[in-house]
This record gives structure tokens, C-alpha cells and sequence, in this order.
């Protein structure tokens, strides 16, 4: 187990695993063979390893399967707020578990937002925000463009 002295464990469980410089981990499990790059964010969550996640990315009240790549400045939130006549409810977090299946791949400044499967093997382009559930072998490569993959 590597982790950087500059890292803060909250609460939480690892495996063996590699955590670089500045990542923050609360409440959360990290099995054997997760990479944690810099400045990454992991909270509420369950991490199954291998697996990488990538520098500036944030998780939060997710699950997060084996052989899963995150790009760096995604986010997977499985956090909101309750929309009512009168608006958002101030500081009253609602919460929606995200679930990034095997061997999935997220892609760079890609956003998963709340309640949100990303299926096996799955792709989520650089930069596209998944609002809906991602079927196993898919591609996403926008908002409106879904792409199944020929194995």
C-alpha cells in the first residue's frame, strides 16, 4: 500500500492500493489494486479493484466496479436536491446511488449524474454528461448520440 502523506483518509477502508498527492477519501471502502490519483475526491463510496481513477475527479455515493478507468475532471454525484414548486431545497441532500459496472471506461470531464447505471464494458465519452442509465457495450459520445459497440 502506497499512500501520499499529503492525502486525507476519513473513515474509511483500503485494500492495497495507490493514493498520490492531495486525494481525499471519507466514508468510503477501496479494495486491493485501485489507483488514486491527485487531488481526486472519493466520498461515500465503493470501489472495486483494479481500477483507476484519475487526477480531479470526484465520486461521490457510488459503486464503482473492477477493471473501471475514470478520466481525469470527471464526476460521478450521486448527490442532488429536491426540486419543488418554490425551488431547490436548500441543504437538504437528496441522495441517488451511481453504478459503474466492470470494465467500464469514463471519459475525461465526463459527468455521471444521480441515479445513474453505467453498464459493463460500457464507454462514456470525454466530456459527455449521462443523465440517463448507459446499457452494457454501449458508447456515449454526447448527450443525444449512443453508439452500440461491435465486439
Amino acid at each position: 500500500m502506497a499512500v501520499h502523506d499529503t492525502a486525507q483518509i476519513e473513515n474509511a477502508t483500503l485494500g492495497t492500493v495507490e493514493i498520490r498527492e492531495y486525494v481525499t477519501i471519507h466514508d468510503a471502502d477501496i479494495d486491493d489494486g485501485v489507483q488514486i490519483y491527485e487531488r481526486a475526491s472519493i466520498k461515500k463510496a465503493t470501489i472495486h479493484g483494479p481500477t483507476d481513477v484519475n487526477a480531479n475527479t470526484y465520486i461521490e455515493n457510488a459503486t464503482v466496479g473492477e477493471s473501471v478507468q475514470i478520466g481525469p475532471n470527471a464526476s460521478i454525484v450521486g448527490v442532488t436536491h429536491d426540486l419543488t414548486d418554490t425551488g431547490m431545497e436548500f441543504q437538504n441532500d437528496t441522495f441517488d446511488e451511481i453504478v459503474i459496472e466492470n470494465g467500464a471506461f469514463v471519459g475525461a470531464g465526463a459527468v455521471v449524474l444521480p441515479g445513474v447505471t453505467v453498464g459493463e464494458n460500457a464507454v462514456v465519452g470525454a466530456g459527455t454528461t449521462v443523465a440517463e442509465d448507459v446499457p452494457p457495450e454501449t458508447v456515449v459520445r454526447s448527450a443525444t448520440e449512443t453508439v452500440r459497440r461491435s465486439l
